[in-house]
């Protein structure tokens, strides 16, 4: 990501994580930014994001995304939280809409016993 280039909660963005296991989403691919704003102000090298897929798998714990410039229908996996570099940001695919984030941030506090 280029230096000094904010994040804002609701960002969709793409990503290249590096090496993956498991069921850990592989290869350059959209993600949610889910962190707060103030995370994303203090801790300025990393952000908390969640993966997107254009896999309907009918889990009710995947929300789709609406609002971003994605070509397919879109669902963020909130089952699947990661902390970022941002370094790994390659690029921006518009804003969720305020529902999306509310959803997916339900979810999180669901997993998170919050």
């Amino acid at each position: 990501m280029p230096e000094g280039e904010a994040l804002a909660p609701g960002d969709v963005v793409w990503v290249q994580p590096e090496i993956v296991v498991g069921r850990e989403q592989a290869g350059r691919r959209p993600a949610l930014v889910v962190a707060g704003t103030g995370y994303l102000q203090t801790v300025d090298t990393l952000a908390l994001v969640v993966p997107i897929t254009t896999v309907d798998r009918d889990w009710p714990n995947h929300v789709e995304v609406f609002g971003a410039e994605l070509e397919q229908r879109s669902w963020a996996m909130s089952e699947q939280i990661r902390t970022s570099s941002r370094e790994r940001v390659v690029g921006r695919a518009g804003h969720a809409n305020d529902a999306t984030l509310a959803a997916v941030r339900s979810w999180l506090a669901d997993f998170l016993d919050l």
